[in-house]
């Protein structure tokens, strides 16, 4: 009776905490299709024109994560102009701000930047 109650619990601690990895690779996920269909061209491989920061480059991820991710977040979506440039939401206007910060999670994830 005990081994059956422990194993019932020990399968409910389980269960209770996958939901929270779930949905990281579920915006993860998302956040790959996004990059592939809007961020790829730039973020990908090789020097973009606008010399934007490559998923390689950890150092560069690093450095813009430095202002915290809700101000990476912020200049993803509202763009950015200065030593690079960013177009808002990549260039893609259809894009929900959640879309738009998962792409930026999945570069970090990407990049190895927590």
């Amino acid at each position: 009776m005990q081994t059956q109650l422990a194993a019932a619990l020990f399968a409910t601690l389980i269960a209770c905490s996958m939901p929270a990895r779930s949905a990281d690779d579920t915006r993860i996920a998302t956040g790959g299709k996004v990059f592939a269909a809007n961020c790829k061209s730039c973020h990908d491989t090789g020097k973009a024109e606008n010399d934007a920061p490559q998923i390689s480059e950890t150092a560069e991820w690093k450095s813009r994560l430095g202002g915290g991710r809700e101000a990476l977040y912020k200049s993803s979506i509202q763009g950015f102009s200065g030593y690079f440039t960013m177009p808002a939401k990549g260039g893609n206007a259809s894009l929900s701000d959640d879309e738009v910060k998962a792409a930026v999670d999945y570069m970090l994830d990407k990049a190895s930047v927590r």
